[in-house]
């Protein structure tokens, strides 16, 4: 339960009460993502009957049909989730993150690095939630008194990871990576070279990852305006190290325990990619190729058996909506593309748009989208096939429409609550009071994307 008693109440108008309202909004009437992809199934449903030949026994086969083409992309989306959980789980994570949080001495250098270091969701976008949720926390803990303001600081440990979030573990360029995937009729295979590690890429990213820490450096709120951590959850922030009970064990529980077996597998797997990268470079990477890089890892970090299995079983929360939620995507898609309504919103597409405006559009649509549909992956699967027809006729690049997709799912997490609610939980406080930072983050990053897709919408 968030405790909503943290922060004083203070007399709100002009800005702050928009912001309140507009969060008291959407918590009262953005509904659970379940609910969108049952009321999502019956919109295309309709669509589909309405406007084209396929009757609604025909529009339920193409249901059934596509129901099942993304079980092994779910399967992928779940490795991915709770590999990234597990690497930032681990022990030795935890302790070199409280180490690095001493570091800096200063507030706004604390502020900083903490940007900087939440960048590490660029190469895995769970691993860099993670990662900021303990950085954040450590933070509150130790540099209480330098007057960083809590909602602050929670909005960092958000937003900054989320954005940069863009990157090789974005869903949909590891699809359209990987060999077999379920649009590989009408993409072909397109590395990652082309898309999140390609040019326009790595000049977009670097620019925020820059630019970021300054812009919440401006915002930062002066220190006597701060208010920092209470007690209570000041004291529940405390790492305590657990008891010893490596006296009591069992023969099979010291098994459970030993890093001899897992040690062995995990270097195996590190050795696997370490030849794959120098043979393939990292362009070549595709969504099996980084799942498995990550679960050596986790294997590797977490030590032991039983350390490893408890942090899947705790990673494995995070995935639910994914095992339930995409069969019912894929059968949308099975729809969309079966009865022919691809092809209605495709030309929709491409009459309001050009090839100089067409990825910018896309970042715009995604944006507005994600706010009712967030999860990228999911949302991917029934906007692909008309938003990727739609390019090929403009004769815009496929690979700068899966940038564009994916900057603006990113981008849109800004201002809505979805993936916000487990770091609210683990801080105790409300979207509300971290929304007027992140909006910043948003207003900014809008600028700068729009900017760059604008300027090169065919790519650098």
């Amino acid at each position: 339960m968030i405790n909503e008693s943290i922060l004083p109440r203070k007399k709100k108008g002009g800005v702050a009460s928009f912001i309140d309202s507009f969060t008291e909004w959407s918590l009262n009437w953005i509904p659970d993502s379940m609910v969108f992809v049952l009321a999502l199934t019956l919109v295309v449903f309709c669509m589909s009957w309405g406007l084209t030949n396929h009757g609604p026994l025909q529009l339920i086969d193409d249901y059934a049909k596509g129901f099942w083409m993304l079980l092994t992309f779910a399967m992928q989306m779940c490795v991915l989730m709770i590999t990234g959980f597990v690497i930032a789980d681990s022990k030795l994570v935890s302790r070199g993150i409280t180490k690095l949080v001493d570091w800096p001495k200063t507030a706004k250098s604390t502020v900083v690095m903490f940007c900087l270091v939440s960048g590490i969701s660029w190469f895995h976008w769970g691993i860099g939630l993670m990662v900021g949720i303990v950085m954040g926390q450590a933070i509150a803990v130790r540099k209480r008194g330098l007057g960083i303001h809590y909602p602050f600081l929670v909005a960092i440990v958000y937003g900054i990871p989320v954005i940069m979030g863009n990157g090789l573990s974005m869903a949909s360029s590891l699809l359209l990576a990987t060999p077999g995937h379920f649009l590989e009729k009408m993409t072909g295979i397109i590395p990652i070279s082309q898309t999140v590690v390609s040019p326009f890429q790595l000049i977009l990213m670097p620019i925020l990852y820059i630019t970021l820490p300054i812009v919440m450096t401006l915002i930062m709120p002066k220190k006597e305006h701060a208010v920092e951590i209470d007690e209570a959850t000041y004291k529940e922030f405390i790492y305590k190290e657990p008891e010893d009970t490596s006296a009591k064990l069992r023969p099979a529980e010291r098994w459970d325990r030993s890093r001899i077996l897992q040690g062995i597998v995990a270097l195996g797997i590190i050795i696997w990619v370490g030849k794959f990268v120098a043979v393939n470079g990292l362009g070549r990477l595709d969504l099996n190729t980084l799942n498995f890089t990550f679960f050596g890892l986790g294997l590797l970090l977490q030590g032991t058996p039983r350390n490893f299995i408890m942090s899947v079983k705790k990673g494995v929360n995070n995935t639910f909506g994914v095992i339930i939620q995409f069969p019912m995507y894929a059968g949308i898609f099975g729809m969309i593309s079966s009865s022919g309504l691809a092809h209605i919103i495709t030309n929709v597409f491409v009459s309001v748009s050009t090839p100089g405006t067409y990825p910018w559009i896309i970042f715009l649509y995604t944006g507005a989208m994600d706010f009712f549909v967030p999860s990228a992956g999911s949302k991917f699967v029934i906007e692909a096939p008309f938003i990727i027809p739609a390019a090929q006729q403009l004769g815009v690049p496929v690979p700068m429409v899966i940038n564009a997709y994916g900057a603006g799912a990113q981008w849109a997490n800004m201002l809505q609550p979805f993936w916000a609610l487990p770091v609210l939980a683990a801080f105790r406080v409300r979207f509300q009071d971290m929304l007027p930072f992140t909006f910043v983050i948003w207003l900014w990053v809008g600028i700068v994307a729009s900017t760059m897709f604008l300027l090169f919408p065919n790519g650098i």
